[in-house]
């Protein structure tokens, strides 16, 4: 909206506005000073009229007494006849000159009647015109009033439009700093695209020629344990003998083939694993919220972990306390015990993760270099490497016997849990919010693959302990086994109630990868056949959530970790 002022001064908007409304009230006070000149005039009419009104009564009076004397003279000339013909003349012409002055008389009351009709006429008039003023007047109070707001409210646009210009020059600096960045960092860009493409050629010959050495490596394992197997079958039928024998066979081939396997892969399986039926022992934590439990290979010692800074060490058949690990400023979040049963590592919500050693309970190694709270912290095979996840989005390698970071991977999104593909760790799995699984090289910090495989955030993630495949746990209420290559979804597993908790709800597999284990939020133990995909049983053993479940590395006992304090041994 666009107005042009008197002055031929052309303004808009909210400008126009003010200046519509000051135009406005000219209009009025010009209209008011009409009135008040017009009631001027009036009032010095309505005075000219009583002055010739006091005049026309003063001559009116005089005529009357002029009159009066006439009469008597008239009387007097009546009475007495002497005065001869010129008394005569005389009366006459006083006859005539009363005539004239009744005449004149006459008019002088029509005129003053008229002038007192006139007079209270414009009375009237001045009354409505006093009213009309105090109503102008009233009203031009408002309009001043109103004028008086609107120049405050225009001094105060006037300032916010100052703060604004000011403001926006300063962002037009900050611009233009920002697109000379975004130049040099799409140049930049430019290069490191250019490079990253000719390192992408190079990365993909390595990761086939890798893939196929692992492929080899995986069928080598794989007839190693048709053949154990074999063994296993043929031993029970033999002689005690040949059954020690056996086992001597068993025990070296397991060793062989199985020592460097992750820690989560468990320890030497003898025998094919079993679901629990019942709770037969229960470890009291003592603490007030679990968070994590980890069990040695020779499945003797398990470790608890929790809102208390402290960790619980507990023989694994017994349920007695073995140490209460100290050290940590903050609540531990994950808890893992190397393969050769020596080491314990926490993840600690302090950003640091720990290490003590288990022959003498004692810290030995504090891993710094997170600025988040590290969720989760896992040995590799030989337990010389442990890599961590922390909040900040990072996932690190450290060699644990320096207790130096070797190595740190961007997440990019933020993840509940990971686990190793290989007994190294060159191959890791990390479990998203963003409800995708991402598979990573750690030698190059590199992603090989990721997939939304969940509708949900994923809570977990387990590997087989040949690294083939992997077990998944959602938010959405489902568990999936996905070929750890391709990331193809091979068997998902559901079950009518099952909720896991959103902070703590790790799953497992059994040593022989038969079957799948998770808790519920409402205390339920559920077990599912891998194979078919079907729920095998369902334990209502808990009064709280459970937090963490795993096997035994027989796969004849199983331990449940409810989030309130206790851990349940399951047969």
């Amino acid at each position: 909206m666009m107005a042009q002022t008197k002055a031929g001064t052309v303004v808009g908007g909210w400008e126009a506005r003010i200046v519509a409304q000051l135009e406005q009230r000219d209009m009025r006070v010009s209209t008011v000073a009409k009135v008040i000149e017009s009631y001027n005039r009036l009032a010095g009419k309505v005075g000219e009229f009583a002055n010739h009104s006091r005049a026309s009564e003063a001559r009116t009076r005089e005529i009357q007494g002029e009159h009066d004397q006439l009469l008597n003279y008239d009387r007097f000339a009546g009475t007495s006849m002497a005065g001869g013909g010129a008394a005569i003349r005389g009366n006459a012409i006083a006859q005539q000159r009363i005539g004239d002055l009744e005449k004149e008389a006459e008019t002088l009351k029509e005129e003053r009647t008229l002038l007192y009709r006139t007079q209270a006429t414009n009375a009237q008039r001045l009354l409505e015109l006093s009213d009309r003023s105090r109503d102008t007047d009233e009203r031009l109070r408002q309009q001043e009033l109103e004028i008086a707001d609107s120049h405050d409210a225009l001094r105060r646009a006037n300032g916010k439009i100052d703060d604004m210009q000011a403001a926006g020059k300063e962002k037009d600096g900050t611009i233009e700093i920002l697109q000379d960045e975004l130049s040099a960092l799409q140049l930049e860009i430019v290069q490191m695209e250019e490079r990253c493409t000719r390192l992408q050629s190079e990365n993909d010959d390595l990761v086939k020629r890798w893939l196929k050495k692992m492929n080899d490596e995986a069928e080598k394992v794989n007839e190693v344990t048709r053949e154990l197997e074999l063994i296993k079958r043929k031993s029970a039928a033999l002689s005690p003998r040949l059954e020690s024998s056996s086992g001597g066979m068993e025990m070296a081939l397991d060793e062989r083939f199985f020592g460097q396997l992750p820690a989560s892969a468990g320890a030497v399986i003898r025998g094919v694993s079993t679901v629990p039926r019942a709770a037969v022992g229960k470890i009291d934590a003592r603490m007030e919220e679990l968070h994590s439990i980890a069990l040695s290979r020779n499945g003797e010692v398990l470790a608890v972990g929790g809102q208390s800074t402290t960790v619980k060490v507990f023989d694994a058949q017994t349920g007695d306390s073995i140490y209460s690990l100290a050290g940590c400023l903050k609540g531990v979040n994950h808890v893992d015990i190397s393969g050769d049963g020596k080491l314990l590592v926490a993840a600690s919500s302090d950003h640091t993760a720990r290490i003590w050693r288990l022959d003498t309970g004692r810290a030995w190694k504090t891993l710094s270099g997170h600025i988040g709270s590290v969720m989760t912290a896992k040995f590799n095979g030989s337990g010389s490497r442990v890599f961590t996840y922390s909040q900040d989005r990072t996932v690190k390698v450290w060699d644990v016997q320096r207790g130096l970071c070797v190595r740190t991977l961007f997440t990019v999104s933020s993840c509940h849990d990971l686990d190793l593909l290989d007994a190294e760790g060159a191959r890791i799995v990390t479990a998203h919010m963003d409800n995708s699984v991402r598979v990573w090289d750690t030698a190059s910090g590199k992603r090989m693959a990721e997939a939304a495989i969940h509708k949900e955030q994923v809570m977990s993630v387990w590997a087989s302990r040949m690294g083939s495949r992997i077990l998944t746990n959602s938010y959405d209420g489902s568990l999936k086994v996905v070929d750890a290559r391709t990331l193809d979804v091979l068997v998902v597993l559901t079950a009518p109630g099952y909720r896991p908790s959103r902070n703590w709800a790790r799953a497992s597999l059994s040593p022989d990868e038969r079957y799948a284990m998770a808790g519920s939020i409402d205390g339920k133990l559920y077990v599912w056949d891998v194979a078919s995909g079907d729920l095998v049983r369902t334990l209502d053993i808990h009064k709280t959530a459970v937090c963490d479940a795993l096997w035994s590395s027989s796969g004849t006992r199983v331990y449940s970790a409810e989030k309130n304090r206790y851990i349940l041994i399951l047969q």
